[in-house]
């Protein structure tokens, strides 16, 4: 009889582990859904005095002190630009999120969601407050930190 519960206690053990391991890394997988992958950008909109397209997608779980950040990426120099003019909101009840980005007139851009640890959002961060003094110059990449990621390849509207 002890053996019969020794053994239920284990396999509880190991599907709660499955369960935590799957829910960790299933459910912080961010997905870009609008733009997709070789499509136009949206509409731009004026956000913040600042012409944006839309960017839409979805996320189970954001973890305790995470934020959602949008980047755009010179698909030819990969340098690459937070977009921080506009936080993304994040719908816990829906697990979806909406942000906007800007692409100065590029033709083709690559979009990146990303699930920002607090360190990375700090580096953003200062990316947006010395970026009026620098001409917005722009980071070398994504930070390997943020490990949780889409990246969408897209074509702006002419306007």
């Amino acid at each position: 009889m002890i053996k019969g519960i020794i053994e239920s206690i284990i396999a509880a053990v190991i599907i709660a582990i499955v369960v935590g391991v799957y829910r960790c890394v299933v459910g912080q997988r961010i997905k870009i859904i609008s733009p997709q992958q070789n499509g136009f950008l949206a509409t731009a909109e004026t956000r913040f005095g600042v012409v944006a397209h839309p960017v839409h997608g979805t996320l189970k779980h954001l973890p305790k002190g995470h934020k959602i950040w949008l980047l755009v990426i010179d698909e030819k120099t990969g340098k690459t630009w937070p977009q921080g003019f506009a936080s993304v909101e994040f719908s816990k009840e829906q697990g979806t999120w909406s942000g906007y980005i800007n692409v100065w007139g590029w033709q083709n851009v690559t979009v990146a969601a990303v699930v920002a640890p607090p360190t990375s959002q700090e580096y953003f961060n200062y990316f947006q407050r010395v970026g009026s003094k620098t001409n917005h110059e722009p980071i070398l990449g994504i930070p390997a930190e943020c490990k949780h990621r889409d990246l969408v390849q897209v074509k702006v509207p002419k306007v």
